[in-house]
């Protein structure tokens, strides 16, 4: 007895083999490996730590590890939904099954690289979501100026904020960097 099946059926039976994800992994390390991370510390995060991964100039990754009383409690990982679109199309599968393979990805090829840079352990993603507005440009990296003092950052983060002075300096000596917090003022009026 032969049984015939249609290409149709063939890539629904055939959409969660080894060989697709395989694939879509390769597609991922490939994505990745021409992206920029940059990151922000717990002391410039209110507490938490968050990750932004910029391709192709544009912000495509987002993702925040959220704490309380100072441990790890939950991990979401915000697609860009143009990243997504392009998984499937070239995939020819479902958003679930993309968004399933990005996020077992993630979790264990990136979230390990990020627990070394920044010195934490039991990171996990717990959630993904898709959006469509974390496709702005990337923010220029910040390179301080050689003639750019401190007092100057400071009186620029108090002219452009409502912190006064005393705040601006309390939250340095409470770890936050001064650099960090200029760049983050700086570029969010541009």
């Amino acid at each position: 007895m032969k049984i015939i099946i249609t290409e149709e059926q063939f890539n629904r039976f055939n959409r969660s083999s080894g060989a697709l994800q395989n694939g879509i992994i390769k597609y991922l390390n490939l994505l990745f490996s021409e992206g920029e991370r940059t990151f922000s510390t717990k002391n410039n995060n209110l507490g938490s730590l968050s990750e932004n991964w910029c391709i192709d100039g544009k912000n495509h990754f987002m993702i925040n590890y959220y704490f309380e009383d100072g441990k790890f409690n939950v991990g979401k990982l915000i697609v860009s939904m143009t990243i997504v679109d392009q998984i499937r199309n070239i995939f020819s599968i479902k958003k679930s099954y993309a968004l399933h393979v990005i996020e077992e990805w993630y979790e264990d090829v990136m979230v390990p690289k990020f627990e070394e840079l920044v010195d934490e352990k039991g990171l996990s993603i717990d959630e993904i979501l898709i959006s469509t507005n974390i496709d702005s440009p990337c923010k220029p990296k910040f390179v301080r100026p050689d003639d750019l003092t401190d007092d100057e950052m400071i009186d620029y983060i108090v002219a452009n904020t409502l912190f006064k002075r005393q705040d601006v300096i309390r939250q340095l000596e409470g770890g936050r960097d001064l650099d960090v917090m200029y760049a983050d003022i700086l570029y969010r009026d541009k």
